[in-house]
């Protein structure tokens, strides 16, 4: 069953103005789905409820400790952000949107309101069969986060992103949210387990060709691990390592005070952070379970403490869009 959100007021207006820049009048609800995937087949639904289900364990643990201690920032504390992706078009359409909105000879058509109003020319339009752009809705609630983020004075000075199109494009609209004029470095080692993609990876679009394409791209940037070195046969604990080298990596090349923000996958709120809080990596089965608690756009922060250089999980500074508990990463 889906779960339904109801939009203040505000939120919505804003949403609207969104939508009216391409002259649209529409009515939005079940904005903020969380299911991972839309379900339209009553087993599909079953299967997702069973899901939900299972990762209500960890969001029972999680609440456990709602009135409990957690850590407060120190003054001069480094933060770390990891953000998932905006809505996508695949999970809100299928993948038949792809054979639905472009012909044969890759001309696009805008056929839903939802679906992007323009897309990124590539070589070959069925590579977003498997690296898909966000929805109008995933643009607005990440710039809706990027705004939330600017008015509570965040200063994010280093931004970085998972090479899939949907997480560059919700950086990007993290960044004029905020109102920043921060580069993104494309980090292919940020892309979410291998092991989903065992028959054939995504083609990513150059660093160069998305910046030519208008995003705010830092092209001198040298990716940690490049993409020939991707091993596909990596197991999930092989993930959470591969994120923890790279959270490492980005900490030690960063080590001044200015906060720090990831933009990839569902997972990656857990497999980024995870080691750094000193605990150690999810099992297979344990990973999947908690994953359809990662809700669009969510958001998680750690800090570090500038006397022991301990990091702890803390309270993001700005709500979620819909009911994502942070604290399950515990």
């Amino acid at each position: 069953m889906e779960a339904s959100y109801i939009l203040s007021p505000c939120l919505f207006n804003r949403f609207r103005a969104h939508l009216d820049q391409q002259n649209a009048d529409i009515m939005c609800t079940d904005l903020f789905g969380i299911t991972f995937l839309r379900s339209t087949s009553k087993t599909k639904k079953v299967n997702n409820m069973a899901s939900r289900r299972r990762s209500s364990d960890f969001e029972k643990k999680a609440s456990v400790k709602e009135n409990g201690h957690f850590p407060a920032e120190s003054p001069g504390s480094r933060r770390l952000f990891i953000m998932r992706h905006g809505e996508r078009c695949d999970f809100a359409f299928g993948r038949s949107w792809v054979s639905k909105c472009f012909d044969d000879k890759g001309n696009y058509t805008q056929t839903d309101l939802n679906l992007p109003a323009t897309v990124i020319q590539r070589e070959n339009h069925l590579d977003f069969l498997k690296d898909s752009p966000l929805t109008e809705v995933g643009k607005f609630q990440a710039r809706a986060t990027g705004d939330a983020l600017g008015r509570e004075g965040v200063n994010i000075q280093h931004v970085y992103s998972s090479p899939s199109l949907r997480c560059v494009q919700t950086a990007q609209n993290v960044i004029d949210g905020m109102g920043n004029d921060a580069k993104i470095c494309i980090e292919p080692s940020a892309f979410e387990w291998y092991g989903w993609y065992k028959s054939s990876m995504p083609v990513w679009l150059k660093p160069s060709h998305l910046a030519q394409s208008g995003f705010s791209i830092n092209v001198d940037h040298k990716p940690f691990v490049g993409l020939k070195d991707l091993h596909l046969d990596e197991t999930v604990g092989e993930y959470y390592d591969r994120c923890h080298r790279l959270a490492e990596h980005i900490l030690k090349t960063h080590d001044d005070d200015g906060d720090i923000l990831i933009v990839a996958h569902a997972g990656s709120l857990d497999t980024f952070t995870r080691r750094l809080l000193g605990k150690s990596a999810r099992n297979s089965q344990d990973m999947h379970n908690i994953l359809s608690s990662f809700t669009y756009c969510c958001l998680c922060c750690v800090a570090q403490d500038p006397v022991t250089s301990k990091w702890s999980l803390v309270k993001p500074p700005i709500p979620p869009l819909h009911d994502f508990n942070w604290k399950v990463l515990q």
